[in-house]
């Protein structure tokens, strides 16, 4: 069994029911662990409370430093971080070392952006001087996705973190794993005790977290009917941030394309790449009814037929794996279903 749970720089079990993650490639079990409770949950963001005036008054610098010794950690250790994404998600191994790359790179994004989105800024019109000044806002909620279960959930973390705020982190339940490992290098490259939290498990776990009063925001990325959920469950609370990334139902336009073959190459990656499990991926193609529509899907089709699908670790290298999990590639199938019964 695995510690699912890290609250004031403690691992243990979580208090709630068992659950697993699986392998999509393979069915073989990744990572398994009994889920934190509404207790857990609760204690998790007691711990966030009490820590973070002091983060909150720990020196800018210092908080940064911190956060390039987390970078540092993940570069040193980036293939190991990219094999457990693979393991997890079924995506191709080249494509998650560039993940595990873009969780070490977020930190220096984040520092230039906090350098040029804070500071103390004063205006003067007339008698009356307006001055604008940041602090960081509290304890956030960060609920991740499985799809980028390293970069997405540390890209809401990192910032947050480097503006003073602590954080109280779920990953998903369908790939957990890396969410761990990231908070186990935060914890490495000293993050003080209680600033972040880490809370495993499936629903029950998540709403606990965001039903919490005491947080002051909740970031989340995942399916846009539970950041509907959220969004009425936050509304009318201005005093709580609340942002989503929610998944996207994409158009892509096709149209007078005078190089067909590298057009239909960019349509395959905006719709395959992570077998299509992303906000950015394009859902559907628009093109002319006539005979140059014709010819692009003609085009499409022989490169889509030519693409590799396959386990993480295969050679030669996969374009595509699997989708997570048997339930999401059964919704396809029958999507495909009545896409075909509609004509």
């Amino acid at each position: 069994m695995t510690q699912t749970v890290f609250i004031n720089g403690e691992w243990r079990e979580g208090r709630g029911a068992k659950f697993q993650s699986f392998d999509p490639s393979t069915g073989e079990v990744v990572y398994e662990g009994a889920a934190a409770t509404r207790d857990d949950v609760s204690e998790a963001v007691s711990a966030a409370r009490e820590a973070f005036p002091a983060w909150a008054t720990t020196p800018l610098a210092e908080r940064i430093a911190i956060m390039e010794r987390y970078r540092d950690i993940i570069r040193h250790n980036a293939d190991e971080l990219a094999r457990l994404i693979s393991r997890e998600t079924g995506k191709p191994f080249w494509g998650t070392k560039t993940e595990s790359g873009t969780v070490a790179g977020k930190v220096d994004i984040s520092i230039r952006a906090y350098d040029e989105r804070t500071g103390e800024k004063e205006t003067l019109t007339g008698p009356t001087r307006g001055v604008l000044r940041h602090k960081p806002h509290g304890v956030l909620a960060v609920l991740g996705p499985f799809n980028f279960p390293a970069h997405l959930p540390n890209g809401h973390i990192v910032p947050a973190l480097i503006a003073g705020n602590t954080v109280v982190f779920k990953p998903s339940e369908l790939a957990p794993a890396p969410g761990a490992f990231i908070v186990r290098a935060m914890a490495e490259a000293g993050v003080p005790t209680g600033v972040v939290n880490l809370v495993g498990g499936a629903r029950e776990t998540g709403e606990a977290l965001a039903q919490d009063e005491r947080i002051d925001g909740l970031l989340f990325t995942g399916g846009a009917r539970t950041g509907q959920f959220l969004h009425k469950a936050f509304a009318g609370r201005p005093e709580k941030i609340l942002a989503l990334e929610l998944g996207g139902n994409n158009p892509l336009i096709w149209w007078d394309t005078d190089d067909i073959n590298a057009a239909a190459w960019t349509v395959v990656q905006s719709s395959f790449l992570s077998s299509g499990q992303r906000c950015t991926c394009a859902r559907r193609l628009i093109i002319p009814d006539d005979k140059q529509g014709e010819r692009f899907v003609k085009t499409l089709n022989d490169i889509v037929g030519k693409l590799i699908v396959g386990a993480p670790f295969d050679e030669p290298q996969p374009f595509m794996g699997p989708v997570i999990s048997p339930k999401a590639a059964e919704g396809l199938e029958r999507a495909c279903d009545v896409r075909v019964e509609q004509g």
